[in-house]
């Protein structure tokens, strides 16, 4: 839904400068995020990192997933000759380790969302800092993100935030006012 919303904005905002395009020679600029963060020096350390420990968790989750195998070849191959109270204790410690292995698979993936922020986080920040640079630098009014259909970057003379926002405070004033 938020995608949509954001597709349907950017596309709005294409409209309203095509509009007023020829009349204030606006300048339209795209970025692709994706390839600075996988080709950037800065998103290739992160993403060796982030493989490193990928990799080191992917080897206890695998030890964990042949333990649980295992267990439920054992619990199929014993069962026909155990007692009702055996199989029920073996199939508690199944259900056990299959909670520990989900747990596990959890943890590990936010392990991992919460190193990518750490890493590129402050990297993110610098990145905008210089696309804002590049915009006021290059006179781009508007920078849009090829992969997300964001507004990254947009000059001031485009904005529009003042007068919508003057006519939005008086609707909300004469809604209130009606209502008295």
């Amino acid at each position: 839904m938020r995608h949509g919303t954001r597709i349907v904005t950017a596309l709005a905002v294409l409209l309203f400068l095509a509009g007023t395009a020829g009349a204030q020679n606006v300048r339209i600029a795209y970025i692709d995020s994706q390839r600075i963060l996988y080709e950037s020096l800065a998103g290739k350390e992160a993403f060796k990192q982030l493989s490193a420990l990928k990799d080191e968790r992917e080897i206890e989750i695998q030890k964990l997933q042949e333990k649980i195998k295992a267990m439920g070849d054992d619990i199929a191959a014993k069962s026909p000759t155990m007692s009702v109270a055996a199989k029920a204790e073996l199939e508690t410690l199944y259900e056990q380790e299959l909670r520990k292995y989900n747990r596990l698979v959890k943890d590990a993936q936010d392990d991992l969302k919460r190193l990518e922020i750490s890493l590129l986080k402050p990297w993110s920040m610098e990145l905008d800092i210089i696309i804002n640079d590049y915009g006021l630098k290059h006179a781009i009014d508007l920078i849009l993100d090829k992969r997300n259909p964001a507004i990254v970057y947009a000059s001031e003379k485009i904005d529009i935030t003042d007068p919508i926002m003057e006519i939005f405070n008086n609707h909300y004033q004469n809604k209130n006012s009606k209502k008295e």
